[in-house]
């Protein structure tokens, strides 16, 4: 059976499709989102939502800030941090503990080196 395609925005879902998408998506649908640019280069940003008859895209309104710099989003980010006591870690720090991991992986993954070469060693 071949499903219908649909694509509606979320606030023309009729009711039941509506409770279908609230079920499926109980916990949020961000990481579902979908960039789709339309045959006049417009772009929409939709959701998939799959009942027993058809396919549906879901239109969902997004909010793109291409202006905003990393800095300015971090910013943003973390400014309902600020006077609560909690560090913030600054890029530097950041990079930092980057670093730390990958020496810290290195050194284990030598360590691995060196005992397979020494298990390979008993065998003799």
């Amino acid at each position: 059976m071949n499903k219908k395609r649909v694509i509606i925005s979320y606030h023309n879902l009729p009711p039941e499709i509506l409770e279908a998408f609230k079920e499926k998506y109980l916990y949020g649908y961000s990481e579902f989102i979908t960039k789709v640019t339309k045959p006049n280069n417009d772009i929409i940003y939709c959701v998939p939502l799959e009942t027993d008859d058809a396919i549906y895209m879901v239109k969902i309104d997004v909010k793109v800030d291409s202006k905003m710099s990393d800095e300015d989003f971090d910013k943003l980010l973390f400014t309902n941090l600020s006077g609560t006591g909690v560090k913030v870690p600054s890029a530097d720090d950041l990079d930092e503990a980057r670093n730390d991991e990958e020496e810290a992986d290195t050194n284990k993954i030598e360590s691995q080196s060196i005992a397979e070469h020494d298990d390979d060693d008993d065998d003799e």
